[in-house]
């Protein structure tokens, strides 16, 4: 039975960016799906772009079925939940694709998870996405947009998914009569209400809020206060690792702005609009704080001492 049906009442704007990109046959070369579950989605789009039967994909030819297999030859699929996306994986769909078709049709490369991914990887596919070549699809997923980096995000159709958790998260959080920048902060960290409970009306929270506002405007404008005042009011008062990782994925969020103000795109701190403004800095540069933040908060899984790695990020960045 055709996923079509379910996609339609599931998934409406999925479906409806869907209809209308095969349909005038404007079919964008990568597609990065946002949030859980994101698996059948993903591939019915690739179903959909080498079934001959429909506008989308019936679900019941022999391509369809070898896709659903992996068994379809121009196909290539990892997942970053079962190993990190690697170097070595793109170096690979490049090389693949280099060649012809084998099937004569389009060749198409999908990486789940593609938010557990090395810095590497993900420079490295950002050089296939720069220059996309004709008759070659990508397909991506992720529960953590947020550590995509900005680039990638650009040259990408994003889609969230729906039942969007975000959106039922955010008029959930409203409820508590939250500010919007909680409300924002808290839908992008997390999945569920559930897991929002310990940080609403938290003093922690609120703590590492300010101190996301401080490190940005050190950074920016106090530059020789930054080290000595993020030892003096973060760590001297946070050891714990999770505290320290909830500061960085914030912090990203908070640089992810100096992004998104260049481009009119919506803030997730958007009190801090007015800081944001007074800011010069190039994407280059923004972007290339981003990535030491995500590298500083993935080592924080390894038994690295926290004081050295948040102070090696800070002479750093």
């Amino acid at each position: 039975m055709s996923y079509q049906n379910d996609l339609k009442t599931q998934q409406p704007i999925l479906y409806k960016i869907l209809i209308q990109s095969f349909s005038s046959k404007k079919i964008p070369h990568a597609f990065l799906l946002v949030g859980q579950n994101a698996h059948r989605p993903a591939m019915y789009i690739a179903k959909s772009i080498i079934c001959d039967n429909d506008t989308l994909a019936c679900d019941e030819c022999d391509d369809c079925r070898r896709i659903d297999e992996f068994k379809y030859t121009d196909f290539i699929y990892y997942n970053g939940k079962e190993e990190s996306i690697k170097k070595n994986h793109i170096e690979y769909i490049q090389k693949f694709f280099d060649k012809s078709s084998i099937e004569g049709k389009a060749k198409i490369y999908m990486l789940e998870n593609i938010d557990n991914s090395s810095n590497e990887s993900m420079n490295s596919l950002l050089k296939i996405l720069e220059e996309p070549e004709p008759g070659i699809y990508a397909i991506f997923t992720c529960q953590n947009l947020n550590r995509v980096l900005p680039t990638i995000q650009s040259r990408c159709q994003i889609i969230q998914l729906l039942p969007q958790s975000k959106t039922l998260l955010k008029r959930q959080l409203s409820e508590d009569n939250l500010s919007k920048d909680d409300i924002n902060i808290l839908s992008e960290l997390f999945d569920s209400y559930d897991e929002c409970q310990n940080y609403i009306s938290s003093d922690d929270f609120e703590t590492l809020k300010n101190e996301v506002y401080h490190f940005i405007e050190d950074l920016y404008f106090h530059r020789d206060n930054l080290i000595i005042n993020v030892e003096t009011h973060l760590l001297k008062k946070y050891k714990d690792k999770n505290t320290i990782q909830l500061f960085l994925n914030m912090l990203v969020l908070s640089l992810r702005d100096l992004f998104h103000v260049k481009h009119f795109l919506p803030l997730t701190y958007e009190s801090y609009k007015n800081l944001y403004d007074r800011i010069q800095d190039s994407e280059e540069n923004i972007i290339n704080k981003i990535d030491l933040v995500l590298d500083t908060e993935f080592l924080l899984n390894t038994n690295a001492n926290v004081t050295l790695l948040i102070e090696s990020m800070m002479i750093n960045i």
